[in-house]
């Protein structure tokens, strides 16, 4: 319950201090009074995201404003601060303040004036407010919505039910990820196998076993490129080494006349034989080198196609160096690794294992969906009776209203996915209430909804803008019963131009707008007296000042009775 509101600066209430009690309250006013601005006062208070109100909210010319509420510390609250780690205290103060910066306005929110974010005030609201603003029926459009709400009809049935389904999902889902996860190691190994035999074949074809082959290859790359020039070399070196020309006499043919003419003066002279023995044993040497440049001389009798052999080779060589980032003698390596690290992990018995657990987790799972789709098929039926007695006493006396139930892919929540269908009209089929209902019937569903909910969710205050727009004679009447019996179980705050609804109010505020020096200001009076009240029913009855009156007495005589 909203104990107390206060403002600080905002927009045209200024400083506002206001008391509630328990029970239906309504706010009346003439339109431009200010009525609107004082819900989207409240609204603001817990409103989680920044939007235009927020600079709409603050007094004009003013560099500081704020909204405070003190709220009863009901059950679901007590324990929501607790998990947050607050000190619970008799009153819950929520407060939001605004403060000019840099030409704009920012925004902060304490709870007991601690600074606390917006996901928390986001989790907090659902628990202190329950908006139903002038034509905001968004939420009996989503499907999500409209399952928690029939979870919320049979709490105290369904929630041994949702919390089995919760857990037995979150069971089967760890066990699936186990044996996902599994499959996917296998596979990836499987891969990883699979690249390595890839490259196993690639360096086996490659055929490398000589660490030095690359520059052996070259190096005869090189003496094959220049083949014309070493045949000429070598052929003018045999040429100058033995054959005679006619003009110029061989090295060989010098050196043959040398052994002859120091044999013929080491006769005459003894001490020339070492000078012999020595050109003798050169003689030979030089023979020897023939012999060794005429072997050369063969080897260059090559094919040519040889060239091209060993330059393919040596491209092959340096394709795979560049592939696999390694020179030679580290692939020779890497041939060596792969041999001994290809192998194939068999993990079938462990699959075989945890595809067992996934599938008894499912049969779980499926279970507990079945049991908790079937429960809310049974609260879905008492939904449709209630809402349909309710709604034609609201003025839809042709109303049909369905829960549509689809089966989804299992999820935390279920397998059920929820539609409300409806028709207002005879020989109209259902459809979804979202396509079909007129701004006015939306609203007295949503009213119908609420208060057949009202007894089940932990909302403290439920505040309805102008849900009575459209209705009138019985209708109204059944409107604000309806709305009185709402307040039993919660506190009820309901915007209103309709008398005969504000004459069913335990509690009664009006607003005023007025100018003053210049300036306009909203105020806002609890009506205590009775001559009070009546005077502003007779405002809102309109027509002859002496009729209204009557028509305000009446009304406020029949709900005193």
């Amino acid at each position: 319950m909203l104990k107390n509101l206060r403002f600080q600066n905002i927009a045209l209430f200024g400083n506002l201090d206001i008391d509630f009690n328990r029970g239906f309250t309504v706010f009346t006013g003439e339109t431009g009074s200010g009525k609107s601005i004082f819900i989207d006062t409240l609204n603001a208070l817990l409103m989680q995201k920044k939007t235009p109100l927020d600079s709409r909210l603050v007094a004009q010319g003013s560099t500081f404003s704020s909204i405070e509420g003190a709220f009863t510390v009901l059950s679901p609250i007590k324990n929501w601060l607790i998990n947050q780690d607050f000190d619970v205290e008799e009153e819950l103060i929520v407060s939001r303040e605004w403060r000019l910066k840099d030409n704009k306005y920012k925004s902060r929110f304490r709870i007991n004036g601690v600074l606390v974010n917006r996901d928390q005030i986001s989790e907090l609201r659902s628990l202190l407010l329950d908006f139903t603003l002038q034509g905001d029926t968004y939420n009996l459009n989503d499907s999500f919505h409209q399952l928690r709400l029939l979870d919320s009809l049979c709490l105290k049935k369904t929630q041994d039910l949702i919390s089995r389904v919760n857990k037995d999902w979150k069971l089967w889902h760890d066990s699936y990820c186990k044996l996902k996860q599994a499959k996917e190691k296998i596979l990836d190994s499987k891969r990883q196998c699979e690249e390595m035999q890839n490259i196993y074949q690639d360096l086996e074809k490659l055929a490398l076993e000589d660490p030095c082959e690359q520059t052996k290859l070259e190096i005869d790359q090189n003496r094959l490129s220049n083949l014309m020039r070493l045949k000429e070399g070598v052929q003018s070196l045999l040429i100058r080494l033995n054959e005679s020309l006619d003009e110029y006499p061989s090295v060989l043919d010098h050196a043959n006349f040398c052994i002859n003419e120091l044999k013929t003066l080491s006769q005459i002279d003894s001490s020339l034989k070492s000078i012999f023995d020595n050109f003798y044993t050169l003689t030979n040497n030089i023979n020897e080198l023939i012999y060794q440049i005429n072997d050369y001389e063969k080897t260059l009798d090559i094919d040519p196609s040889f060239l091209n052999d060993l330059q393919i080779r040596l491209s092959t060589l340096k394709f795979y160096q560049k592939k696999y980032q390694r020179n030679i003698p580290e692939l020779i390596s890497y041939k060596r690794e792969l041999t001994n690290s290809i192998s194939f992990y068999d993990s079938s018995d462990k699959i075989e294992e945890l595809s067992s657990i996934e599938n008894k987790k499912r049969i779980s799972r499926d279970i507990s969906n079945k049991d908790l789709s079937n429960m809310r098929k049974t609260v879905a039926l008492q939904l449709e009776d209630k809402l349909i007695s309710n709604l034609k006493k609201l003025g839809i006396p042709n109303v049909r209203f369905k829960v549509l139930f689809e089966e989804c892919e299992a999820t935390v929540n279920g397998i059920d996915n929820v539609g409300f269908m409806f028709s207002a009209n005879p020989g109209l089929p259902l459809a979804p209430l979202s396509e079909i209902a007129s701004g006015g019937e939306k609203a007295r569903i949503l009213l119908a909804i609420k208060s057949i909910f009202s007894e089940f969710e932990p909302t403290n205050l439920l505040i309805f803008d102008e849900i009575d727009s459209g209705v009138s004679g019985s209708v109204s009447s059944f409107v604000a019963n309806m709305l009185h019996k709402l307040s039993n179980h919660r506190q009820v705050f309901c915007v209103t131009h309709q008398p005969l609804i504000a004459a069913f109010a335990d509690n009664h505020f009006s607003l005023k707008k007025s100018v003053i020096a210049g300036c306009t200001k909203s105020t806002v009076t609890n009506l205590k007296k009775t001559v009070d009240r009546q005077r502003e029913l007779a405002l809102l009855a309109g027509g002859e000042i002496v009729e209204a009156n009557a028509y305000a007495a009446s009304l406020l005589e029949h709900k005193a009775a």
